[in-house]
């Protein structure tokens, strides 16, 4: 099943993010919790953490790119419904 990470709501007014960068490269294995991406805001950093053990099966921002609250950022692919 493929599972999409997506830009969170991080309150105070913020409305976008900067990608600062890809923790875990494509193709890599995920457990719930792991770290996969750092975003930047005008109020603060933070990485936006799996919800889904799977592979990350997508990227699909770049870093140094600009990102909206809720923008699609990768895909999960949970390896027990992969086939």
């Amino acid at each position: 099943m493929r599972h999409e990470i997506k830009v969170p709501d991080v309150g105070d007014g913020v409305t976008e993010a900067f990608v600062s960068e890809w923790l875990m490269p494509l193709g890599a294995t995920v457990k719930v919790g792991d770290e996969l991406i750092e975003l930047v805001t005008d109020k603060a950093n933070m990485a936006v953490e799996s919800e889904f053990a799977g592979t990350l099966a997508e990227q699909l921002v770049a870093e140094e790119e600009r990102v909206t609250i809720g923008q699609l950022l990768g895909i999960v692919e949970s390896a027990d419904d992969a086939a």
